[in-house]
């Protein structure tokens, strides 16, 4: 039986925990609005280098500090020693990541994807790599209160730098409008407030020791995860720097953005789901002893699949209908455009969670790297050949492809230890006959009837998930008739 405590816990720790990248959509109002399309651009070149090193900075400590916590929590010398090494090698390795952009390494980032005419060192340079410092110290000690399950002052830490976040960028915006002092400023400010509030928690709870011992057992658990950081960051981040380096346009990366913005919200909905569904799943493998699929299981991914092929194209006919009401630049409209193809991918994210479930559960998260590694370099050539090619839609096909590459890399590691037996109809055919749906039609759909056209996607997808699922759906509205 899941308790309200556990249910709880887990909205805080999920939908709390987003909050502080939602703040970047939420704010999509003001921004487009008190930012020219260029800048708009600019700064999501600027938020996409500022999580690149920010991943640097954490050097996987981030995500080391809970996988390691539990090896000394019963000892309070012991946490003491752990946690004071910890967090004075993640300011240690700060500092050095700092100067290292701010010496060279931004320059050479710049020169990397021609961006040099439009991302400048000083100031918003400097205060990017100051905001993502000091963002590694507040990620890390957000992650150290989930596995200390302390969901009260996650929410608080959290909750106030999403509110200082808005706060700041929307009172910047209107002092300074139409410069990028506003978000990038607005960023800079919670990050070193929240930093500051982490910082003076631990040391007043467990103060801040140095144990040498220590270092090498955190290096070795951390480094793994810093380079599945940065494969992770190439995955979602380096195509806005692929379109800026071939097209130098960064009104054309904000277009790009705004499109992708939209698109997370599936992601997050996803994630939400998989957080709830992935204890139930390994509780049902630990109560088993398995090491394959079962119906039960699969119920989970079908349902999930199901769920996603309705959500995905009444997502698409419904933004165009409601974003104009949020963003009134009509520049950014061009990005409806893009919806379905990228949305179209999230379909098979049931599959990537699907053969990640198993990789998680028997801990065989070394094959992640190698994943990443290869739908890092398949985003990378596909996105430069193809934006060549065709330009920004180009880069809308790669985002679209690398989607079920990732889970078709993942799949190969994963069935080394496990079977996967499942009814490839609902789960494998169905998700590949909707994205061919929505291929064909729109390369049909012109600019007048493309809203016809995902009106028919979504009656197609809803026609299929009742034809396949009729007899699951049919037992559950008699049972809601009869109450």
């Amino acid at each position: 039986m899941i308790s309200r405590t556990f249910l709880k816990s887990s909205f805080i720790y999920t939908i709390v925990g987003s909050l502080p990248y939602a703040a970047g959509f939420l704010l999509l109002p003001w921004l487009t609005r008190f930012l020219t399309p260029e800048q708009f651009g600019i700064n999501a070149l600027y938020i996409s280098l500022m999580y690149l090193i920010q991943i640097i900075a954490s050097f996987g400590l981030d995500m080391a500090v809970g996988t390691i916590y539990f090896d000394h929590k019963d000892s309070r010398e012991q946490m003491r020693s752990f946690l004071g090494t910890l967090f004075i090698g993640l300011l240690i390795i700060g500092v050095f990541t700092f100067f290292f952009f701010a010496l060279g390494g931004f320059r050479l980032f710049t020169l990397m994807f021609r961006s040099g005419d439009y991302l400048d060192l000083v100031p918003f340079g400097m205060i990017t790599i100051v905001s993502a410092v000091f963002n590694s110290v507040f990620k890390t000690y957000s992650t150290l209160l989930i596995y200390q399950q302390r969901p009260e002052r996650f929410f608080w830490l959290n909750i106030s730098n999403f509110g200082l976040t808005i706060a700041a960028t929307l009172s910047i915006l209107y002092l300074y409008p139409y410069t990028l002092y506003g978000p990038i400023v607005g960023r800079l400010v919670p990050a070193i407030v929240s930093a500051i509030a982490a910082a003076i928690a631990l040391a007043a709870e467990y103060g801040l020791a140095w144990d040498s011992s220590y270092v090498k057992k955190i290096f070795r658990v951390s480094y793994p995860i810093l380079i599945y950081g940065v494969l992770t960051w190439v995955i979602n981040y380096i195509d806005r720097f692929i379109i800026m380096g071939i097209l130098g346009d960064p009104t054309i990366v904000g277009i790009y953005d705004i499109a992708i913005k939209l698109v997370l919200f599936l992601d997050l909905i996803m994630a939400g789901l998989i957080n709830t569904v992935n204890p139930k799943v390994f509780s049902i493998w630990k109560a088993g002893n398995l090491k394959g699929s079962t119906p039960e299981v699969n119920r989970y991914y079908s349902g999930l699949t199901a769920f996603f092929m309705l959500v995905i194209p009444a997502f698409v006919l419904l933004a165009p209908i409601v974003i104009p009401v949020i963003i009134t630049n009509k520049v950014y409209f061009s990005s409806f455009q893009y919806l379905a193809i990228l949305a179209a991918g999230y379909i098979t994210r049931v599959w990537f969670f699907m053969f990640m479930a198993p990789v998680l559960y028997f801990k065989k998260t070394g094959s992640l790297p190698k994943v990443l590694l290869f739908s890092s370099a398949f985003e990378i050539l596909a996105g430069i050949l193809l934006m060549k090619q065709f330009g920004i839609i180009g880069m809308v096909w790669t985002f679209f492809l690398v989607k079920p590459v990732q889970a078709f890399f993942l799949y190969l590691e994963s069935r080394k230890f496990f079977d996967f037996n499942v009814n490839r109809v609902k789960i494998y055919y169905l998700p590949l006959l909707f994205m061919a749906i929505v291929i064909g039609s729109e390369w049909m759909a012109t600019e007048t009837t493309r809203i016809y056209f995902h009106a028919a996607q979504l009656l197609a997808s809803m026609t299929l998930v009742w034809l396949a699922y009729r007899r699951e759906i049919l037992p559950l509205v008699r049972k809601l008739l009869d109450r």
